[in-house]
């Protein structure tokens, strides 16, 4: 099928597509900028006036800082990201000791301030060990995760403080955590990169406000990059500002790699 085919629009190319997240971009405005994209083409295409409804996901929020593999379903491709996209997810981030902020990250305002002085590398790296494998986690107090109804970081912007997570109900939760990689940075100290491998739910953010804490000091996160998420990494992505044409032939590619996925697994579970 061809994009220039007149078949109805929410039949056309389904499927998985991944987008490079640019910073500054929430994945709600990745969303809606590729919806528009694809919905105006569609217009265009069928010759009608009213722009035909295209359902349009992301699998896995970026927030807005952050950069990297954003994947979103397209149509039916909706449906098929909690099976494609349950693999491990990779980040490459950058954090500096010495200050906590309410995001924890460089967006929010810096609340905690500590000296690390005398922190080594070798501190850091013998403190994250710690955190490899299946651990207990607290969300960031910004972030969507709902409490009685309300996002987190809409109780946050009421005055809600990170302090306030335990009397609110909202248990540290189990999180798991590959691989930990803490590099030195171009900066020095107190600055230090991360890479890392994890499950579905972890917050980077909170990964490293919790190695800050355990070296007696303080750590946000300065920047962040999505490298993987489930079979699709960097050089799989296309630019959020691609046109309606290479959109859809990135899903016709991305159609193959999990047509071939899914004949692995098949053959496997057929020589078991």
């Amino acid at each position: 099928m061809h994009p220039n085919d007149k078949t109805t629009p929410n039949a056309l190319h389904s499927g998985l597509l991944p987008i490079y997240k640019p910073t500054n971009w929430t994945s709600s405005d990745v969303v809606a900028y590729v919806r528009k994209t694809l919905e105006f083409e569609a217009r265009d295409r069928l010759g009608t006036k009213k722009r035909p409804k295209i359902k349009v996901g992301h699998g896995g929020t970026l927030d807005p800082l952050a950069e990297g593999v954003l994947v979103l379903g397209v149509g039916k491709g909706t449906k098929m990201m909690t099976d494609y996209l349950k693999g491990a997810k990779s980040y490459e981030a950058k954090a500096e000791m010495g200050y906590e902020t309410t995001t924890l990250d460089l967006d929010g305002n810096i609340v905690k301030r500590s000296d690390p002085a005398g922190i080594t590398l070798e501190n850091i790296k013998s403190v994250s060990d710690n955190y490899v494998g299946e651990i207990l986690q607290v969300p960031p107090i910004y972030s969507a995760l709902r409490k009685n109804g309300k996002r987190l970081y809409e109780l946050a912007r009421e005055g809600a403080t990170e302090e306030d997570l335990d009397a609110l109900g909202i248990p540290a939760r189990p999180v798991v955590v590959n691989s930990l990689e803490v590099k030195p940075s171009d900066q020095g100290l107190p600055f230090f990169n991360l890479s890392v491998s994890c499950g579905g739910g972890t917050y980077i953010r909170s990964l490293i406000r919790d190695i800050g804490t355990s070296l007696g000091t303080h750590a946000t996160m300065t920047h962040l990059v999505r490298t993987q998420q489930g079979p699709f990494i960097i050089d799989d992505c296309l630019d959020v500002k691609s046109n309606a044409l290479e959109l859809y032939e990135k899903i016709l590619e991305c159609d193959k790699v999990l047509e071939a996925m899914q004949g692995e697994v098949e053959g496997e579970e057929e020589g078991q």
